[in-house]
């Protein structure tokens, strides 16, 4: 319900707000050809309107799912938009979860109908027998060939132009309007439901001064997938503020990514460490980073010394903490008015926490026995979480992990942390990832992060071995930069010093790449399996 003469919280109020004080500017990618092309956020918002009446045309029921299985790119964001102002349930499938994941997702979603872009109509052609909740399938043209078995599915551009652009009916607040689905490293992928309330409050949120601070100026390059919680809810910020929004689609090699940055004036970026690393790696010229002002980094810790080596470029690179429950979007780190006065050295040292909550997220630490613990900067405990818009639950999960992971409106995060007396979080580890040797607990992250710091170092996973006389080690599975060449002996003797002897892993495997998770983290998992015999 809303106060007469109010707004209702609704994703259609954000696409009006883009489309009434930033029509002209636009959501940039790069046509088949290669060629820059732009969509004005009026022109989207009509084509969005489209597909609202479209959708009625399939017949799908109001409350009923539609999937999408897709890259970034400007006809996926329709459909962010355009299914929930239909009073449907969007559902971003992730295109990198393996096929029993995409399989599951579909079928626990009971999605009706699915979208997919052409160049990957192949790779959902084998799934087709096990997607049998789907009744109708669209297929988006973006320069890829169309596998045959998608001969009879709807296309796109036809769909919409059956449709008018009418104004569709108010939604309630709290009708779901988006189904993101978590990583699924354990069991499969839990589902997680925002409502157009919730989506609405984050946007507010991450347009904030001590957020991400987006504003119409803004050029936002998101290199978070849409299918990873709406790419960190980046999109509908940017319709809020009426900011630009460039897509590089399945193009992430390092230099697509310098070429997009120059090309469109980027000021914001959001992306995993491995984007920025690459990047960095690549050491492009300084008219790259000419316009770009901040990066948010999250998903697995960042090495300090990258955050310095942006720093440099004159790029403020921010430590981002989050979780699909919450949209993404948890801690991040920020430099409090009372800290201005620092070195700029000691303020780059922030960067090394996960920051503080941002305005609307309450943290705590507790133990094991659910008792709330101090804010010392020194006591450890497992972070909880609560917010204006985070999940208070998971959709149908099958089992009790509603019971294991929520509480008193709070959400068990998995993570080990401290917080300080100034708020700031630092991250110790997942639980399930941290090393107990001799009965004492060493931190992966910590371990990675200094190992990352090594100049001939690109990335490194660290996990926990069996020890029959210290009950674990760690060992490190190292990539090193292209070129360089670095053994155990001096990555020993670059640790010592930095972390505890004790700390310091015992053996090092070298390889060409770290495995990875749906969600692009390091999949510990696997590395703790296959490396067993050591």
């Amino acid at each position: 319900m809303t106060a007469q003469g109010g707004i209702g919280l609704s994703v259609a109020t954000l696409l009006r707000r883009a489309a009434s004080v930033a029509p002209g500017k636009e959501i940039r990618e790069a046509d088949p050809a290669g060629r820059p092309v732009g969509t004005p956020w009026a022109v989207l918002r009509q084509r969005a309107l489209r597909l609202t009446n479209a959708l009625a045309r399939l017949g799908i029921e109001p409350g009923g799912a539609v999937a999408t299985f897709a890259w970034n790119s400007t006809r996926h964001l329709e459909w962010f938009f355009g299914v929930p102002m239909a009073s449907h349930v969007l559902v971003p499938v992730n295109v990198r979860f393996s096929d029993e994941q995409i399989a599951w997702v579909v079928a626990h979603a009971n999605a009706r109908v699915m979208v997919v872009d052409a160049s990957l109509t192949g790779r959902l052609a084998r799934l087709l027998p096990r997607l049998r909740s789907v009744r109708e399938f669209v297929v988006m043209p973006d320069g890829g060939e169309v596998h045959p078995a998608f001969a009879g599915a709807h296309h796109y551009e036809e769909l919409l132009a059956s449709a008018e652009p009418d104004e569709p009916r108010d939604v309630a607040e709290n009708r779901t309007a988006c189904l993101c689905y978590t990583g699924g490293t354990t069991g499969n992928p839990k589902g997680v439901a925002h409502s157009h309330r919730s989506i609405v409050l984050h946007s507010l949120a991450v347009c904030a001064a001590d957020a991400f601070a987006i504003r119409e100026r803004d050029v936002i390059l998101p290199l978070t997938p849409l299918f990873h919680a709406a790419a960190w809810g980046l999109p509908y910020a940017a319709a809020m503020a009426g900011a630009g929004l460039v897509f590089t689609g399945p193009h992430l090699k390092p230099e697509a990514i310098a070429a997009t940055l120059r090309r469109e004036r980027v000021t914001f970026s959001a992306g995993v460490p491995t984007f920025w690393l690459a990047l960095d790696e690549l050491d492009p010229p300084e008219e790259v980073f000419a316009s770009l002002e901040r990066i948010v980094c999250g998903g697995s810790a960042i090495p300090y010394g990258l955050v310095r080596r942006y720093a440099d470029r004159g790029v403020t690179m921010q430590q981002g903490l989050g979780m699909t429950e919450n949209m993404a979007l948890v801690a991040l780190t920020t430099v409090r008015g009372s800290q201005e006065s620092l070195p700029p050295e000691k303020q780059l040292e922030l960067h090394d926490t996960q920051g503080l909550a941002v305005p609307g997220v309450e943290l705590r630490l507790v133990g094991e026995r659910d008792e709330v613990l101090p804010h010392d900067g020194v006591t450890q405990g497992e972070l909880e979480v609560r917010s204006f818009w985070g999940a208070t639950r998971y959709e149908n999960p099958g089992d009790d992990t509603n019971t294991r992971k929520f509480h008193d409106g709070w959400l068990r995060s998995g993570d080990i942390a401290s917080i300080d007396p100034d708020g700031y979080v630092r991250i110790t580890d997942r639980s399930k990832d941290l090393i107990k040797s001799g009965g004492e607990w060493i931190s992966s992250i910590t371990v990675e992060s200094a190992l990352m710091d090594h100049p001939d170092v690109l990335e490194a996973a660290v996990v926990a071995m069996p020890d029959a006389r210290w009950q674990e080690r760690p060992l490190a599975v190292v990539v090193a930069r292209p070129g360089a060449g670095v053994a155990p002996e001096a990555l020993r003797a670059f640790l010592n010093g930095r972390l505890p002897k004790w700390w310091l892993p015992d053996r090092y495997v070298f390889v060409s790449e770290i495995p990875r998770t749906a969600t692009n983290k390091f999949d510990k998992k696997v590395l703790r399996s296959r490396y067993a015999g050591h």
